[in-house]
């Protein structure tokens, strides 16, 4: 009996012992990323996203062995992917990485099956692509204050090439003309590139678009940068201001590419999944492909990150009533 009650003392023992060794272990396990994450893109493939998401995916997987699907969801201004990630599980294993239009601009263009205030929650803003104004060899400006001056002296003459209905370039001007008291017309493209072609050849008196595809033209002089809509100065454009630094610091229209959650991630999920994110974009193989792919960083994460997206929201939503925007 004695022997018994020692063997059973003995046993008690070591399970405790293993129960406190495998609660040792969880703790030193992170609580994300997991074995396996899945970015969904609402874009077709081959875009800024997926070379974003394969450059997160590879720092996570040599930092955890965590294996990132790209997932393409695209349609309805990226509304379906969007969708997507608003009805997955909230385990932090599904995140939408977009830029913040699908959230922030296009419910309030269209009725969308989900609430981007409520069955999402913002992670992190990964990266910024710049958005120029730039004047084309036509039109006799050479600086952001002599646009301004001829648009008023010419109310409904000046155009302005976009990307698209809806882009973040459409809803920017929109706001500008606004606050500066101008009249300029939008002229919307099937994609920014068709909009550099025609404003090439003179059919537009302005662009309006993502700076990265504008660079050579304006390194060649056929172009001409009047200001950046982004957090800062490009460094192929030193002496370009941003919106900010002309005064103009609502004027914060850029493709702001991020990372979302579905709502309802547990709260130490969610903690530790916006620390390693941190961790990853201050990784240089990731600050790296920033610079090769001329875009900044992001503009926050977490909270700050979250109050920048409401704030975006409610600006956009404003804007797009006062000027009665409306899509097709």
């Amino acid at each position: 009996m004695i022997r018994m009650a020692a063997l059973s003392k003995f046993t008690r023992t070591v399970a405790v012992i293993a129960l406190a060794a495998a609660a040792t272990a969880a703790q030193a396990q992170p609580a994300w990323p997991g074995k396996t994450l899945t970015l969904v893109v609402p874009y077709t493939a081959g875009g800024t996203n997926d070379t974003l998401g394969r450059t997160l995916g590879d720092i996570l997987r040599q930092a955890y062995g965590t294996a990132t699907i790209i997932e393409n969801k695209p349609g309805a201004g990226g509304s379906v992917g969007t969708e997507t990630v608003a009805r997955a599980t909230p385990d932090g294993t599904t995140l939408l990485l977009a830029s913040t239009s699908p959230l922030t601009i296009f419910p309030n263009l269209v009725k969308t099956s989900y609430d981007p205030m409520k069955d999402l929650v913002p992670v992190a803003s990964v990266a910024v692509g710049p958005v120029g104004i730039l004047a084309t060899k036509a039109l006799p400006v050479s600086t952001f204050a002599e646009l301004v001056d001829y648009a008023k002296q010419h109310p409904g003459k000046v155009t302005f090439g976009i990307p698209g209905l809806g882009s973040v370039a459409h809803i920017g001007m929109a706001a500008l003309n606004k606050q500066v008291g101008i009249e300029m017309l939008q002229v919307p493209y099937r994609g920014g590139s068709q909009a550099v072609s025609d404003g090439l050849g003179g059919q537009v008196d302005l662009l309006v678009v993502n700076t990265d595809i504008v660079l050579p033209h304006v390194a060649a002089g056929t172009l001409k940068p009047l200001a950046v809509m982004a957090p800062q100065r490009l460094a192929p454009w030193p002496d370009v201001p941003t919106m900010a630094e002309l005064k103009l610091p609502n004027i914060r229209y850029f493709s702001n590419f991020s990372l979302f959650a579905p709502a309802g991630v547990p709260p130490e999920v969610m903690k530790t999944m916006r620390d390693e994110i941190a961790k990853a974009l201050a990784n240089p193989q990731y600050q790296q492909m920033l610079e090769k792919n001329s875009m900044q960083p992001g503009t926050g994460i977490g909270d700050d990150f979250a109050k920048q997206v409401r704030t975006d929201y409610e600006n956009n939503q404003r804007i797009i009533r006062e000027s009665k925007i409306q899509v097709q």
